[in-house]
């Protein structure tokens, strides 16, 4: 998928090009929904199509301390666009300077951007440009005169209401994964780095991995069913986060330990994405050691349930369902 981050690039693209527009937080069903309809519109004219995002968070820019925790970083949001299919992404700067902006002046930008035909792609609750008062609206009446075909995308229901970053957010921070996975269409995944911890869970029977995430949307501190793709092999883990509030002894630092069931892996400084499958309880504090381990090969031996009702003997994973 190629990479831009202005919009003049796109003049050099074939035509006809179809641009999905949006934030795309999480790439999640809805999302998916209107990159969709973006690759449908491209396939049927023998032309490409492409995503057209943001960066950062235009609220990190606005109210930084408003913004919303997100659920990927850009590179992992790039990753999930280019699995999609997609030809391209513009990644536009979002500044305090481009926050002032007209709809119109961006509109019109964009236009003279493109190749002839073109078209935009938008869900119906997208906004766009100064004070947020570009809309689906303004787009339809401005579209004929600037030479675009508009395709406006309703939003896609699941589970009682239509399917939002802020949703899932709101699962994933309650530890309801599943809820999550059925919105997002996947498993929601962190990344990080693998760093030397103390050994603690190694003197118990239990060697870990432990995971310095750079997500900012994580579960709550617990236990959780997980499993990480290494070289091409998906392995099963048990996960555990730490609450820095009572288990200090963990540092401050977001920190997942994983404890890989039937694999034993040297993973130190290298980057991992861990794809999180189900929470299973809050943390406890334990009177000994034995105590502990008994809890955990309690743990380990529930999860190994749940893993196995989401990954196949041959190495697949059995995705969530949308209803």
């Amino acid at each position: 998928m190629k990479l831009l981050h202005e919009l003049g690039g796109l003049r050099h693209e074939p035509a006809p090009l179809y641009i999905a527009a949006g934030f795309f937080d999480g790439v999640h069903r809805g999302h998916q929904r209107v990159i969709g309809a973006a690759l449908d519109r491209a396939r049927a004219g023998g032309g490409t199509a492409w995503a057209l995002t943001l960066d950062p968070h235009p609220l990190k820019v606005l109210a930084p301390a408003k913004a919303p925790l997100l659920l990927t970083t850009l590179p992992h949001k790039l990753e999930l666009l280019a699995q999609l299919g997609l030809a391209g992404c513009v990644v536009l700067p979002f500044t305090a300077a481009v926050a002032h902006e007209a709809p119109e002046f961006f509109l019109n930008e964009l236009a003279a951007s493109l190749p002839r035909p073109a078209g935009l792609v938008i869900g119906a609750n997208w906004t766009f440009g100064h004070a947020a008062r570009g809309n689906a609206e303004l787009l339809q009446q401005l579209a004929p005169q600037l030479g675009l075909a508009v395709h406006i995308v309703e939003p896609l229901v699941w589970g009682g209401g239509p399917v939002s970053s802020t949703r899932i957010r709101q699962q994933i921070l309650h530890g309801h994964l599943e809820a999550a996975a059925g919105l997002s269409g996947r498993f929601h995944s962190v990344h990080g780095k693998v760093i030397r911890g103390k050994g603690y869970g190694r003197t118990l029977g239990f060697p870990t991995a432990n995971l310095r995430p750079h997500d900012e949307v994580l579960p709550p501190p617990g236990v959780f069913a997980v499993y990480a793709e290494v070289d091409g092999v998906r392995h099963p883990g048990a996960a555990f986060r730490p609450d820095p509030q009572t288990q200090p002894e963990f540092g401050g630092d977001p920190l997942i330990e994983i404890h890989f069931l039937d694999a034993h892996l040297d993973l130190y400084d290298r980057e991992l994405e861990v794809h999180l499958l189900s929470y299973l309880r809050a943390t406890r504090r334990f009177e000994n050691a034995t105590d502990l381990r008994q809890q955990i090969a309690l743990d380990v031996a529930e999860i190994r349930k749940v893993t196995d009702n989401f990954l196949t003997a041959a190495g697949g994973v059995r995705w969530p369902a949308c209803e």
